[in-house]
């Protein structure tokens, strides 16, 4: 991932200029302490912002849209050209969604429903949930953790495959999961030494 330096470079900018939320249609979005609402069907170029949530409104088109210490959520029908990346906030997409690159987070939850992705989805510690008719081209992924942690034995990750999704790469976990599958899923390998499957709600 290359979030961290993403936003490395989008906190020096920030310093020297902060574009409000409500900033030309066709420009982009970036704060640093601030929550940015996008309207709906909006047509706009990269939202960024480094301490605050991200909402984009239904049917609108972006560039990517990228957070550190905020939460991202996109309405229906939201169609994001490259990539969805935050670091320490949950990821959610509604119905109808699609995204061009990837959808990744560190220490967040990623939740998907109807929701086509061309790249993979990924995270490090927060669950992974592609629900109902979702399609992944990519990989579902879970990371283990960068650098030194004082846990080494971390809890479990949860991830949901819901009905009719559809993933066209694998399952690939590189540290221990709780995988709960639905029968009507569709998934290429899954790969990991603690994979432990789960049933029920």
């Amino acid at each position: 991932m290359n979030i961290y330096f993403k936003f490395l470079t989008a906190v020096t900018l920030a310093v020297l200029m902060v574009l409000p939320a409500g900033a030309g249609a066709s420009g982009s979005h970036s704060t640093v302490n601030k929550s940015i609402r996008i309207d709906d069907n909006t047509t706009t170029g990269e939202v960024d912002s480094v301490n605050g949530s991200i909402r984009i409104g239904a049917g609108s088109f972006v560039e990517s849209v990228d957070s550190v210490n905020g939460s991202i959520k996109l309405g229906n029908d939201v169609t994001v050209d490259k990539s969805v990346d935050a670091v320490n906030g949950a990821i959610t997409l509604a119905a109808g969604c699609e995204v061009g690159g990837n959808v990744e987070t560190v220490n967040g939850g990623i939740r998907m429903e109807n929701v086509r992705v061309v790249g993979d989805v990924e995270s490090y510690n927060g669950q992974i949930r592609v629900l109902q008719g979702s399609e992944v081209f990519g990989n579902v992924v879970v990371r283990k953790s960068k650098g030194w942690t004082l846990n080494k034995r971390r809890k479990p990750v949860h991830v949901e495959i819901g009905q009719d999704a559809v993933i066209h790469g694998d399952l690939i976990f590189e540290h221990a999961v709780k995988l709960k599958l639905d029968d009507s899923a569709r998934v290429g390998e899954i790969i990991g030494d603690e994979v432990e499957m789960v049933s029920g709600s």
